[in-house]
């Protein structure tokens, strides 16, 4: 399915072909426009000063109608003080809406010009309300002290259903009055009314110029830039997808096909997905091995289990490595299981494999092989090694014999046999043989499998007392 998806996206290739040829197409008729108003410069010479002063007015009005906006934003998400104030000192003291306009009067702009500009204005002082009532709930919410909160502000009244709100509700609610839709259209309004301006504004000025060649010409120029510039920016924004988004891309997709980690390179995007990726990558890994843990282990005893053993047996079949394997059984087991029951008999069985696996080397493989059937496995070790290997016998029968746990006392057979050429066909049989001797020749005890240098004065067998 997710594949069928991906079939069904857009391809960035092909988008990004798309963007560079619309953009060509537009920056052919920019260059057209822009060639049709150099032929027709000679139109465009008078008030230039008034032009330049129109467009800089809509700026400042532009910059100080966002810097409220931005303030009442910040307050409303960081509720600090700080930002209220400098949203009053700029509506109360820098003004620089109102100068702006005041400006354009003084050097005596079109009445018809500064309609658009005043509705402006009033378009912004109307979206203060809504803005001076989020502040007002955010008060009321944080319950500021009424001497740090502005006059305006301590004016607003709160709408009797925004006043039974709790205070994250109202918090809430402050936000939303400056981040929805019906805020941002208000905030359009003004800029459609201050695009008005300056569409009304170039106009006028566009009659009227007939003394600013040079200047004309100048601005002419400066858009000849603008434009190569812009060209030189789209071409950059094409190289700067393909390395970072195409030709990631393209790494990533043959890193899947590998079923390799991901390089984290290009975009943000980009690193985010091999993020997402390779996580899930090891999680995968992580899960196959613990199910792998699993089918080789026993639940019981965490000890490896019959699986475990016969792929220990394949491994080491008749690869010259030398071998000693013991068939450990736990004596009269029966009579634990009958007698205590199988809760104290589990137990018995888990104190058999935590002391085996602590007599034992690291190395050495203990395995279940169910029931009370234990084998061990270890490499590395030959037949002159027997007596090491019914020492940790003993130890093990006397450490069973004296349960730490308050479980019955045990003891357990075994039986040991040696190879030189690896995992024999024969090497189960022969310990398996030893065990059967050892258990009986009355249990308690191991037995050796027949091997001329492993003598003793009880003929390979040890019994604990």
């Amino acid at each position: 399915m997710a594949k069928n998806k991906a079939k069904k996206g857009i391809k960035i290739r092909m988008l990004n072909a798309a963007i560079i040829v619309a953009a060509c197409i537009l920056y052919l008729l920019l260059l057209h426009v822009t060639a049709f108003k150099n032929a027709r410069y000679f139109e465009l010479a008078e008030q230039t000063k008034e032009y330049i002063a129109c467009e800089r007015s809509s700026h400042v009005l532009y910059q100080a109608s966002d810097y409220l906006t931005e303030q009442v934003r910040l307050f409303a998400q960081n509720m600090d003080i700080d930002n209220m104030n400098l949203y009053f000192e700029e509506a109360n003291e820098t003004k620089r809406r109102e100068n702006a306009i005041k400006e354009l009067v003084h050097i005596g702009s079109d009445e018809a010009v500064l309609g658009d500009l005043w509705l402006a204005l009033d378009s912004s002082n109307d979206l203060m309300e809504v803005e001076m009532y989020s502040m007002k709930l955010i008060c009321e919410a944080k319950g500021y002290d009424e001497q740090l909160i502005p006059q305006e502000v301590r004016n607003v009244r709160i709408k009797s259903k925004d006043a039974a709100l709790s205070s994250e509700d109202k918090i809430e609610k402050a936000r939303e009055l400056v981040f929805n839709k019906d805020y941002q259209n208000a905030k359009n309004i003004i800029y459609g009314h201050l695009s008005n301006f300056v569409d009304d504004a170039v106009v006028l000025s566009g009659e009227k110029q007939l003394e600013g060649k040079e200047v004309f010409e100048r601005g002419i120029i400066y858009q000849w830039i603008f434009i190569i510039i812009l060209a030189l920016l789209t071409v950059f924004n094409f190289v700067a997808i393909t390395r970072l988004v195409v030709k990631p891309l393209g790494i990533h997709v043959g890193r899947v096909k590998e079923n390799k980690l991901l390089d984290v390179i290009g975009s943000y995007e980009m690193r985010y997905l091999a993020y997402i990726y390779n996580d899930v990558h090891e999680m995968n890994r992580v899960n196959n091995r613990m199910l792998k843990d699993k089918a080789e282990h026993d639940s019981l005893t965490g000890l490896l289990n019959r699986n475990a053993f016969e792929n220990l047996k394949e491994f080491y079949k008749n690869d010259g490595i030398t071998l000693a394997l013991v068939v450990v059984d736990v004596d009269k087991f029966k009579h634990v299981n009958d007698g205590y029951g199988h809760e104290v008999g589990d137990e018995v069985i888990k104190t058999v494999a935590d002391t085996l696996k602590r007599n034992f080397r690291p190395e050495d493989f203990v395995i279940r092989l169910g029931g009370d059937e234990f084998v061990v496995l270890m490499t590395e070790v030959g037949k002159l090694s027997g007596d090491a290997v019914r020492g940790k016998l003993i130890r093990i029968n006397e450490a069973l014999k004296n349960p730490q746990k308050d479980i019955p006392p045990v003891t357990i057979s075994a039986g040991v046999a040696f190879s030189e050429e690896g995992f024999t066909e024969d090497l189960f049989a022969k310990a398996d043989k030893a065990l059967y001797e050892a258990k009986e020749g009355g249990r308690s005890r191991c037995c050796f499998a027949a091997v001329e240098d492993i003598t003793d004065e009880n003929g390979g067998y040890w019994i604990t007392t």
